[in-house]
Order: C-alpha cells, then structure tokens, then sequence
C-alpha cells in the first residue's frame, strides 16, 4: 500500500509540473511558401542584364524574417537579395542552372526554385556590318535584345584585338560544319595574308587563311570563299578556284587547300577529252546544299556549273534540265545574254528542304528578264518561270535579294528587292505575266548591300555608301505601310562604307 501511494503522489506531481509549465514554449505553426514570378528559363546575351524580382507567397497573414540565396546549381552564391539585377559576363557559360533559397529565419524551413539561364554570344540574333571605315576593313553589329533592335557595336575587331584589321574588306562568310561545332567566320581582305578566320561566338581571330595553305599559289588575291561540311573553296579574282578536302565535317581546317586550281574535263572539238582550268566569276550563295554542291558561274563561257562535294569531292559538272520552256535562257549556255545578278535562296517545304535559284539577266536586245528554276538536284532542275522586267530602275548594277521561306512555302516573304541606285524596289517572284517592281524606301546615298532575316523573314537591313545602316520591316504590317511606317530604325554611328550584310542568327 506505501509503494501504490508514492507511485501515485508522483504521477500526480508530474501531471501538474507539465500544467504549470504550459506556455514556457513558443508553439506556431510553421510558415510555407511559394516562388511566382520566375520563368523556368531565359535566354540571354553576354553583356545583357538580367532582372528577376521573385513573388513571395505566405499562408500566414504574418511574414517573418526571410534570408535569400542566390546561386548557381546550390554551389557558388552569387547574391543574397531578394530581387537581381546581374550583368552576364564575358565568361559566361553556355548555360547555368540559377537555385534561389527562401529560408524563414525563426523556423529553419528553406522552400526554393530554380530556372535555367541559357547564354548566347554577344554576336547572335543580330546583323554583322562589313564596311570599310578610315581606309580599312571593320565590322559593326545590329543586335536584337528581347525582341527589340536596341544595341549597336561599333569597331569590334579594334576593341577585342587592339589593332586595325589592317586591310581593305573584301567578304564575309559564315559556315558552322555540324550539330558539335560553333560557327566561323571567314574574313577575306585584298591582301591574301590579312585573311582570317575568326570565332563566331566572339569574333576573335581563330587562324589565317594563309595557315590553311601548305604552299600558297602565285599571285593569289581573295574574291570568294564556300564551306561546307567536307569540302571548302576559296575562288581567286582570276578565276582560279582552290579546293580541300576536311578529314572531318565537324572541323573545317582539318586539311590544307590545294596549291593548284581545279580542272574539269571536257571535249575538244573532234571530241578528245582534255583538262580545262575551271574560270569562275562567282559562287551562288544561300542555297539549300543538302545534296553537298555548290553552283559557279563561269563568265567566260557564259554558264554555270557545280561543284560537288562529300564522296565525290571537286566532281565538277553541267546542270541538266529535262526541258527548258520555249525562249527560256538555259543556263549552260547563256548565248550573248549577260547575267546581271544571281541568288539563291531555300524554303522548308512541309519540312522537305527545297532550293532554288533566280538570276536576272540582260538579253541581246538590252531588255532585262527574271529568271525562276528549282535547283534541288543539279542534274534534275525544272526551269518554273521566265518574265521580263519593266521601269526604268533596271540596269547593269543592281542588287538582288530574295528572302528566304525559312518558315514554309507561302509563310516566308513573297517578294523579291532590287536596290537601284538609292532606290529600294520590290517585285513578287511567284506571280505571272511582267514584272512591274514598286517602290519601297528611297535612301539619301547608294544602296551597297542588304540582307534579310533569316527564318522569320520580318526585317530587312541595308547598308549604304555613305556608311549609314537602317532597318525596315518588310512583313506584312511593312507591306500595308507607306514608307515612313516601315522604318524600324537606323544605326546612330556611321560605320564606314558598306560592303556586305550578314545575318547572324547563332554562336
């Protein structure tokens, strides 16, 4: 009975030792929360500034005291403030995984997001300028940020490398060699040994032309290059055309070009096949080389050919059409007609890749005529239409551009642009009967190059000889516009007098 009694006095006294001891604690319930307002992903450029201004939600009418963590992938803490305003470096890389932790200080509890940061070279989604300013080559671009075309960067070279280019501009050539590599770009100047070739991401020199060379030819001054997967062509302003064959299609200086020109055989005139040097004035750019060619022109003998590459390597040979219509201009055999201007131009075809080619030409009788052929297969190309021009704005000197269908047939731009002097003019190059083009912008100084957007086909830059650069829409709202209505802008430092316009769209 004495030990059931003390067991009990002690139960008893526990009991009311927790009773008394009741609110000693500070019990709450504790704090969960959301993270709105950041997007699963950005897409950003070296050099832009990033904003993020995170939306945090409580269940509790009462906020505590937060402590905010950013950082990449939960390693390296790159700010502790709740919202970020982060320039991307120059170092960036390529893409970042960006954790932000919300800790409530009083509880210990942490909640998080995450969003992956993905980072574009400063030189992408834009317009790449090749002019000659001070007597010398410089680059300028016309970079898109967000959408809008808000950013001019003049003197590139100058600023990265520290010196001149040092020569006067001859092209420019863009070529990426796979789904491994980034791009290139290849600079050509008159002076064969101030060639180079230089990183697209951040337009640093990557190599000289004259290191692709185990011995260079006599007399060689840079007119045109072509790259591709397997095969690259540099053609001379003497016609000469130097080829190599790359050990790899994801490294385009993976071989040196040939010291001696490319020949072809031919058949004299009792029919003996003998080796002639192949006389080009020109390769035939933005064309769909799907099928590994390239189209020459060869203006001595007033044809074209193609160069193949891939297995069949500098495999030159004559186009062939099953039939030209009644008139038309074949295009091995241009007669006394004179090729005025030519340009390639590509569509995605319900996906299918589709090529063509349109070339302006000058007949005997000096009138000037519009030519439309399918070029899929150099050897099987249907010859679509053949229409004459009229108007005064035609003669030996104009520029043509046709905009790519990069989103379809019937979803790209339909129309083709002629420059004229300070004139730019438009035609539609699918539709019937003459070609009668219009009007579209009128400039104050000689139209020098231009260059549409690819895939999207919405804008259209143009550079001048006065060194002015401007932006035009040429979609649809540009179409329905008067002039002043399809200005997007002009660039407000003078680059120099333009010589080519590229659209840069990747690394």
């Amino acid at each position: 009975m004495k030990k059931i009694l003390i067991l009990c006095l002690v139960m008893a006294w526990s009991i009311t030792g927790c009773y008394e001891d009741k609110g000693d604690y500070d019990y709450r319930n504790l704090a969960e929360g959301t993270i709105g307002n950041v997007n699963g992903s950005y897409h950003v450029s070296v050099g832009d500034t990033l904003i993020i201004e995170p939306e945090i939600v409580f269940d509790l009418e009462t906020k505590v005291g937060l402590k905010y963590e950013w950082s990449v992938e939960l390693d390296s803490v790159f700010s502790r403030e709740k919202n970020i305003e982060y320039i991307i470096p120059l170092d960036a890389p390529e893409q970042m995984k960006w954790v932000l932790q919300v800790t409530d200080t009083l509880s210990g509890l942490t909640f998080m997001t995450q969003t992956m940061v993905r980072v574009s070279s400063l030189y992408s989604d834009g317009f790449l300028i090749l002019s000659e300013k001070n007597g010398v080559s410089s680059l300028s671009f016309l970079k898109r940020v967000k959408g809008e075309w808000a950013r001019c960067i003049y003197d590139i070279y100058e600023g990265i490398e520290g010196v001149s280019l040092d020569g006067k501009p001859v092209q420019i050539h863009l070529h990426d060699l796979g789904n491994q590599t980034d791009e290139h770009l290849m600079l050509l100047q008159d002076d064969f040994y101030k060639c180079l070739d230089l990183d697209g991401a951040n337009l640093e020199k990557s190599l000289e032309l004259s290191k692709e060379f185990q011995v260079i030819p006599e007399n060689v001054r840079p007119k045109q290059v072509f790259f591709d997967d397997w095969y690259s062509f540099l053609l001379a302003e003497d016609g000469r055309v130097f080829g190599r064959k790359n050990f790899s299609s994801e490294a385009f200086h993976t071989g040196y070009f040939s010291q001696y020109p490319m020949v072809y055989m031919e058949p004299n005139v009792v029919g003996e096949e003998v080796a002639h040097q192949l006389n080009a004035d020109r390769f035939v750019y933005d064309m769909n080389t799907e099928n590994g060619y390239v189209f020459v022109y060869e203006k001595e003998r007033k044809r074209f050919l193609y160069i193949r590459g891939a297995s069949s390597y500098g495999t030159i040979g004559e186009p062939k059409c099953a039939g030209y219509p009644n008139g038309f201009i074949p295009m091995d055999n241009l007669g006394n007609n004179e090729l005025i201007a030519t340009s390639g131009y590509w569509w995605n075809d319900y996906y299918i890749p589709a090529g063509g080619l349109y070339n302006i030409i000058k007949r005997a009788d000096g009138t000037y005529v519009g030519q439309m052929l399918l070029t899929d297969d150099p050897e099987d190309i249907v010859a679509e239409s053949q229409r004459e021009f009229k108007g005064d704005m035609m003669n030996d000197n104009i520029l043509l551009l046709i905009p790519d269908n990069g989103r379809g047939r019937g979803f790209g731009c339909p129309y083709a642009f002629i420059a004229s002097g300070n004139v730019l003019y438009y035609f539609g190059k699918d539709a019937e009967g003459e070609i009668v083009p219009e009007r579209y912008y009128s400039f104050p100084a000689e139209i020098k190059a231009m260059e549409d957007e690819f895939y999207a086909n919405e804008y259209l830059c143009v550079g001048l000889a006065n060194g002015e650069v401007y932006l035009l829409k040429i979609n649809s709202e540009g179409f329905a516009s008067d002039e002043a209505g399809r200005l997007v802008m002009k660039m407000d430092q003078n680059v120099g007098m333009v010589k080519q316009i590229i659209h840069k769209a990747a690394e």
